[in-house]
């Protein structure tokens, strides 16, 4: 799903421990001193994250889950989203995953992306500070999800699913030209792998196509 939307932790060191010895008070004193000019650790991806703009309704939990599921979303995405539960088939990958984007979770993009995706990255900081900025399509009303049958792979632990994702323009283009209310279908064959830590089903690839005339064959993101 990142690749067709597309178109559209640190660890710190903690002070001398107060058991130490009296007489290397001193030297853990200005040890202490010298980290002070190192100023203040960086953030980890969890605080980077929770700082972060979304776009959950006031009474996100008994809303219509985005996915189109017809459940409310306290009871279908939100607690995959909330970590407490991680997907189990590629079809839950993939309806969690555009809730995500919906609702501008971009933590939750990250966390279920395969190591073998080309949108990985191994810091996930610069990671997700990238996706705030660009990768969470805020010129756009995610409308629909259009899931398509499960398909088996070359094992258990790989499955594809074909799938539609209608979008509706907000604003203006690039050119300054007026694109609201403006509607795109996108169409995508995924890949999702099951393995990992925790043990869950992750997006690893897709080809993405769009219903624009003249593209409709086109693989878009090659």
């Amino acid at each position: 799903l990142l690749h067709l939307l597309i178109l559209a932790c640190f660890v710190c060191r903690l002070p001398l421990a107060s058991s130490f010895a009296a007489k290397k008070a001193s030297k853990g004193r200005q040890a202490a001193s010298t980290r002070k000019g190192f100023g203040a650790p960086p953030p980890t991806f969890e605080q980077v994250a929770s700082g972060l703009k979304n776009r959950l309704p006031e009474a996100a939990s008994s809303e219509a889950c985005p996915c189109g599921s017809g459940q409310k979303y306290g009871d279908c995405c939100q607690p995959f989203h909330l970590g407490s539960k991680w997907p189990q088939s590629p079809r839950e990958v993939l309806q969690t995953r555009y809730s995500a984007f919906a609702y501008r979770l971009p933590a939750y993009i990250i966390d279920t992306t395969h190591p073998e995706c080309r949108d990985w990255r191994p810091n996930k900081v610069d990671w997700i500070k990238d996706l705030d900025r660009q990768g969470m399509f805020d010129s756009y009303e995610f409308v629909s999800l259009e899931p398509g049958e499960e398909e088996a792979g070359s094992d258990d632990n790989e499955g594809y699913i074909t799938f539609k994702v209608q979008l509706k323009a907000k604003g203006t283009g690039a050119g300054g030209e007026s694109i609201e209310g403006q509607e795109m279908i996108l169409s995508e064959r995924s890949k999702f792998l099951n393995d990992g830590e925790p043990l869950c089903w992750r997006y690893a690839s897709g080809e993405v196509k769009s219903d624009v005339s003249g593209l409709d064959d086109v693989v878009l993101n090659r």
